[in-house]
């Protein structure tokens, strides 16, 4: 058996040093590519955002102009105020769509419970009197630690569109129990369904420009829920009705 001479021993040493130096050097380049490539994907991202946003915004924009004029020639003349304020609602909605979207992944976690959530989502979201609402809401749901005012706004984001679906009637069942460390929420319609064309677009920002089509609404609520260690998927039938379902994981501290 050959015997190493201390000479030898330091030169492994100093080869072992140098690998590692080399290797740690790999990690932080390959590290520092990837947040480069991400920065440039939210960039662009950003960049297509934005730019639906400012063409969408033109609409109620003009109808505000178009209705100031009208109103300038005719001094007294209210007939176009409800439309001033029909498109103020829909800019502001936009705005608010928008500021969701780019600040999903922002999230304050704090203690609470999902059932307490939903009932607050109900109450934000007007529900015509064809719909019939039917809630089983699991009362052992353990609590956990989400963002309320995010989280609340996912649930009232699919429960409107939910209730949008179904403009003749229907019922909406929303759901809670539990499945191993997860709380998991269901919201279904009897609406008229997602197009099968139109399913892999409903998380993407401005994922349809046709009627019917999707804004930032999901895409946001996707960017939160993700945020808080979730998922969020759906199930369509046209013609029969759509479920969503949100994971979220119990009893977590950030």
């Amino acid at each position: 058996m050959c015997e190493r001479t201390p000479d030898t021993v330091e030169e492994l040493r100093k080869a072992l040093v140098a690998s590692e130096e080399r290797y740690m050097a790999l990690l932080a380049d390959v590290d520092r590519r990837a947040r480069e490539l991400a920065e440039r994907e939210f960039r662009g991202e950003m960049t297509r955002v934005s730019s639906e946003l400012a063409h969408d915004l033109r609409g109620p924009l003009q109808t505000i102009t178009n209705s100031i004029y009208l109103m300038e020639r005719k001094p007294g003349d209210t007939t176009y105020v409800p439309k001033i304020n029909e498109a103020l609602r829909h800019a502001t909605a936009l705005l608010d769509g928008f500021r969701d979207y780019y600040r999903g992944h922002e999230i304050t976690p704090m203690p609470g419970n999902v059932n307490r959530l939903i009932e607050k989502a109900l109450e934000d979201v007007p529900v015509s009197g064809g719909v019939s609402v039917v809630k089983r809401l699991d009362s052992s749901i353990p609590d956990g630690a989400f963002d309320p005012s995010k989280m609340r706004r996912v649930f009232a984001v699919i429960i409107g569109n939910a209730v949008e679906a179904m403009p003749g009637g229907g019922s909406l069942a929303v759901s809670t129990h539990v499945e191993g460390d997860r709380v998991v929420v269901e919201i279904a319609d009897t609406g008229s369904g997602i197009p099968v064309e139109m399913r892999d677009k409903v998380f993407v920002p401005f994922g349809s420009k046709k009627r019917g089509g999707f804004g930032l609404g999901l895409a946001a609520s996707k960017r939160v829920v993700e945020a808080h260690g979730g998922g969020i998927s759906f199930d369509s039938e046209v013609g029969r009705g759509t479920t969503f379902r949100v994971s979220l994981p119990s009893n977590r501290s950030k």
